[in-house]
């Protein structure tokens, strides 16, 4: 049995396995068994299979076998933030990944965009208001998806069976910020896992405003919330927009408040001539 040790604890990644299936196994690592793998051993499968810790230790949701019979399906590379080494990535099933290193025997990690996060070319796709929309709501932090849009654009990596990215751009949501010239940019939502896919659709949203003769372009965000993909393509903070009691809802624009939170904004502008 294959067992994993993952942000301090341990996991079942195999069931039990005959001498014939570990040796499958281990002839595709090259005998080399990966950081944070472990293999347990018995003599009686009975034992193991009533052992009270091998009972309690969960499962991952992806098997050693399925982990190690997927190669990334184009060229990837892994961050690992806390050693700060940038490693080429072997094989990758999920949010789970065996990076090469330096003495062969590789690591596995579970990418949680936190801790580590991968590097890996990225395309830009068109995308509806409905399905962006969709991916918002399934997976942004604190708001809901929009009603209507000028365009949204999406960002694929290969292999994943959805965008790792969704930005979406309309006209100014304040009136007196309507004149014309200036474009809100009023969804950014994005799959943690992947490296830079915050700036990378800023970018892109501003390139094709730009193609559509908007010079000013305009988002917001939570004052706890960094900015640092703001900076790095341009915007400059622009002062802070006073929320209300209720959020940022009215009865011209009704939204439920467990989705659009109450309070302040920091509103970033990029001037584009």
């Amino acid at each position: 049995m294959f067992l994993a040790y993952l942000d301090g604890q341990s996991f079942r990644c195999s069931a039990l396995m005959d001498d014939a299936a570990f040796d499958c196994v281990m002839d595709g690592l090259r005998w080399r068994m990966p950081y944070n793998l472990r293999a347990f051993h018995c003599t009686d499968p009975a034992w193991a299979e009533n052992n009270p810790v091998l009972r309690l230790t969960p499962a991952l949701p992806e098997s050693v076998e399925r982990i190690l019979g997927n190669a990334p399906a184009c060229l990837m590379k892994l961050k690992d933030k806390r050693r700060q080494q940038t490693l080429p990535v072997r094989c990758k099933c999920g949010s789970f990944v065996i990076a090469d290193t330096e003495d062969g025997y590789g690591r596995l990690y579970r990418v949680d965009g936190t801790a580590s996060n991968l590097i890996t070319k990225l395309e830009a796709e068109p995308i509806t208001l409905k399905e962006a929309s969709a991916y918002i709501d399934q997976h942004h932090r604190h708001n809901a998806g929009p009603s209507f849009h000028k365009f949204s654009v999406c960002l694929r990596a290969a292999g994943e069976p959805e965008p790792v990215g969704v930005a979406v751009a309309s006209i100014p949501k304040a009136r007196h910020q309507m004149d014309g010239e200036t474009l809100e940019i009023n969804r950014c939502c994005t799959d943690p896992r992947y490296a830079d896919v915050c700036s990378n659709l800023y970018a892109r949203a501003i390139r094709i405003g730009r193609e559509m003769g908007y010079r000013r372009f305009l988002t917001y965000t939570l004052p706890d919330e960094s900015g640092s993909s703001l900076r790095a393509v341009g915007f400059q903070p622009d002062g802070l927009v006073k929320g209300s009691d209720s959020g940022w809802d009215s009865p011209s624009r009704p939204r439920g408040m467990e989705r659009y939170p109450a309070g302040d904004k920091l509103r970033w502008v990029l001037y584009a001539p």
